[in-house]
Formats: structure tokens, sequence, C-alpha cells
């Protein structure tokens, strides 16, 4: 297979459509998913090249929009609105999928330091689904089975990062088409490296008697805005505690956030802009104290762009489940620029991964993206609390 390490999203379209399970999708030095061809199995058919998204533009096989329809959303359920993200919008309309006995595809932590797509068919296991994951997934062959779900009728809600939702039409070809078929893809920062997070995890364990067994990267106990990255332990004597920092002080966050342990791909990613690939995408309405001051809290607010008439019909089925309200996607765009744009890489990248052994992640922040001096941060919270204020007269 012809792609380089730079160009790989990791998305797995090339394991899921190669006919002879020669590919597989391995880890490699710096923790990132990457094709294995087994020379004894392959063929050099060219199907991997042919239906990959990175060398071959996808396209949502529904008519797009050039502008979608944009909305600033929220569930009217709190208690699902607080386990989400954002506004809880992917729950409800994955509870209608469900309801109509569909099926509803997503990420699930699958363990401590291990996420991938899993099927869901009931409300209970829905759970599994909600919340962001900021670890790259491992796809395994979810494109495979969600061939096989449609080609027996079965209805399927396919969410993920963007260019996953391409790896799943590239794979589906002639099927992508399907009315049964209804994609969401994220608002995404880009996929961190399973290495770095797997050291972060491990450095909390080490040498104190306990276990890290889930982690909540967007906890919004503390508010929406000032999310934490909260993890659940188990102790040696079987008690179980959390300990739970706020995005500024999680040292994972810094250096997510940083953009120093993301996929090179990501960089300049193809599907992260508009015309969006998914029927409908999902993320944080972060200007809404400016676009809607209204709707306005600290709960969580999504903001849904309805890319397509499929996905716009959905959304319609669950208009009274939700508070909304029309918008635009300039709006939304001006606190959010990965809706249209991907990230700027770090300039030390290459440095980080290649002390990502020898230095510890606090050593590591020091070195390649230290903390902001004292004056940056005071000058942040005084913006904070301004733009509160604001909000307060406003409101």
């Amino acid at each position: 297979m012809n792609i380089s390490e730079t160009n790989c999203s990791s998305c797995g379209a090339c394991a899921n459509v190669c006919r002879k399970d020669a590919i597989t999708m391995q880890l490699d030095a710096n923790g990132f998913y990457r094709p294995v061809v087994d020379s004894e199995k392959c063929v050099q058919c060219g199907m991997c090249e042919k239906n990959c998204p990175w060398i071959n533009a996808v396209k949502n096989p529904n008519t797009s929009r050039d502008v979608p329809w944009t909305i600033a959303a929220y569930v009217k359920d709190e208690s699902i609105r607080m386990e989400s993200s954002s506004g809880g919008i992917f729950s409800i309309l994955a509870e209608k999928f469900l309801d109509e006995g569909g099926v509803v595809v997503g990420v699930a932590q699958l363990s401590s330091i291990e996420f991938g797509h899993i099927i869901v068919e009931n409300k209970a296991d829905l759970a599994k689904l909600r919340g962001s994951k900021y670890v790259q997934a491992d796809v395994g062959t979810i494109y495979k089975k969600v061939h096989s779900l449609l080609n027996a009728g079965q209805k399927v809600l396919f969410s993920g990062t963007p260019c996953q939702v391409a790896a799943l039409y590239a794979v589906l070809g002639r099927n992508a088409a399907s009315v049964d078929l209804t994609t969401i893809d994220l608002v995404c920062h880009g996929t961190p490296s399973v290495k770095v997070f797997e050291k972060y995890v491990a450095e909390i364990e080490k040498g104190k008697s306990v276990q890290v067994l889930s982690t909540r990267f967007r906890d919004k106990r503390k508010g929406w805005r000032l999310f934490s990255m909260t993890s659940l332990l188990k102790k040696k004597s079987g008690d179980y505690f959390e300990i739970s920092e706020t995005l500024h002080k999680n040292k994972f966050m810094r250096v997510f956030l940083q953009n120093i342990c993301l996929n090179t791909s990501c960089s300049d990613c193809k599907y992260g802009k508009l015309p969006r690939v998914a029927d409908v995408t999902l993320g944080d309405y972060w200007n809404i104290a400016q676009a809607h001051p209204k709707i306005d809290n600290d709960s969580g607010i999504s903001v849904v762009l309805l890319n397509t008439e499929h996905g716009k019909a959905l959304f319609d089925t669950v208009i009274d489940d939700v508070v909304f309200c029309e918008s635009a996607v300039d709006k939304a765009i001006a606190r959010n620029r990965c809706i249209v744009s991907s990230y700027k890489p770090h300039p030390k990248r290459s440095e980080f991964f290649a002390h990502l052994d020898e230095y510890t992640i606090d050593e590591l922040i020091k070195k390649y993206c230290p903390y902001p001096s004292f004056g940056n941060n005071l000058y942040n919270r005084v913006r904070g609390i301004l733009g509160r204020v604001k909000r307060m007269i406003v409101g």
C-alpha cells in the first residue's frame, strides 16, 4: 500500500476492504494505528489504494448543501445532557433510531487504555457511546459489519470522526447511498496517540497500588466550559475513588490541546471542513454566549449542522425533545474553527515523540509545551470573568 505516514489518518478503510485479510491495523512506535500488509496474503489487487479516502476523495452520497442548516440545541432531559459532552443531541438521535428498530454504531471505552467502535442495539448500552473520547480508536472491522447489517435490511446510525465516516462510505461503495444508513461526524480537534494516553494512565497508577478503570474526558460537573478530565480508580483494597482535574490542570488535556500528540494527517484533514462528509455534524457551540445568549448556560450546548436532507429528516423527528434555535454557520465557526479547518501543527512534535519514552509527561510539558506565564494566566482569568459578567447582564 503506497501511502505515507503523514497522510494516513488511521481510518482503517484499507483493512476493511481487503478481500484477502492481508491488512491489519497495528500501533506504530508513536502509538498510532497504521496498516500493516502481510506480503504472503497480498495479491496486489490495488483495492486498498482504490478505496483509501486520503488518495481518492469521498463525498456524501446524499444530496448535500454547500451551507448546512445550522442549529444551537440541547436535549430537554437534563440527566442525558449532563452525561454528554455538549448538549446531548447524539443521545436523543440515537434513542430515536433504537426506538425504530435500528442500531447505533459509535466509539466506546473497551478497557482502561483501549477505545473502539461497537454496535449498540438497546438504550441500556447507549451510555457506552456517550461523551467524547480523546484517544485514537481502533475501528477493527466495523465497516464490514455495517455493510452486512445494511445488506440484511437493518437501519444503521453510524457516528465517528470525519475520516471514519469517509472511510465507511469508501468501503460501502454503491451501498453508501442506502436509505437505511445515516451518518454523524464530530467536530474533531484531532486524534491523540494511544501511547501517550497509555503513558498518562501508567503514571497515575505508578507506585500507588491503584488501577485506572475508566476515563471521562468531558466531565461537566464543574461546568461545560471548564470541563474536567475524571478517572475512576480502584484501590488494592477494592475501594473505588475518582481523581478529577479541570482542562487547564490535567496533563493529558494539556498535551492534547497543544496539538503536540496528534496524528500527523490531522493537521491537513480532507474531511474536517465544509461541505461536511456526514449527514449530521455535532460539536460544541462555544460561541453561544455571543450568538444566542438567551439559551446559553454552563450545562452544554451543541452546534448541529444538518448537511443533507437525510440528516435534517432525522433531526425533525426529535424536535419535541430538544430546546433549539436556528443559527448561522459563521457564528458557530467563530469559536470553533475545527468545523472548517485543521489544527496548526505543533513545531516541537517530533522532539516530543523522540523523547516520549525518556521523560515523564510533566517533564515533556516543561520542555516542549510549557504552561503560560503568570501574566498570561491572569489575563485569561480576567477575560473569563468579564465574559461571565457580560452574559449575566445580557441574560
